[in-house]
């Protein structure tokens, strides 16, 4: 069985040309490691993209998700 991810750090203060808002996470406190997306959030229709099924029942990612739908 593979070891659940810890996230250290997410961030959605991304949002692309095309209004889709970038779930970023940091899985260490090192300032030199890159964030990796883990979902996407639709601006317009409000659907949610997974690029990280492992972290699908995060409850940080979960929580991100839900406040960037309340304040679309």
């Amino acid at each position: 069985m593979e070891k659940s991810l810890e996230i250290r750090e997410v961030r959605s203060n991304y949002t692309d040309d095309q209004n889709y808002i970038h779930i970023d996470v940091w899985l260490s406190d090192d300032d030199n490691e890159e964030g990796t997306t883990a979902a996407i959030v639709c601006g317009d229709t409000k659907k949610v993209f997974f690029i990280d099924n492992r972290l699908r029942n995060n409850s940080l990612i979960l929580e991100e998700i839900s406040q960037i739908l309340k304040s679309l």
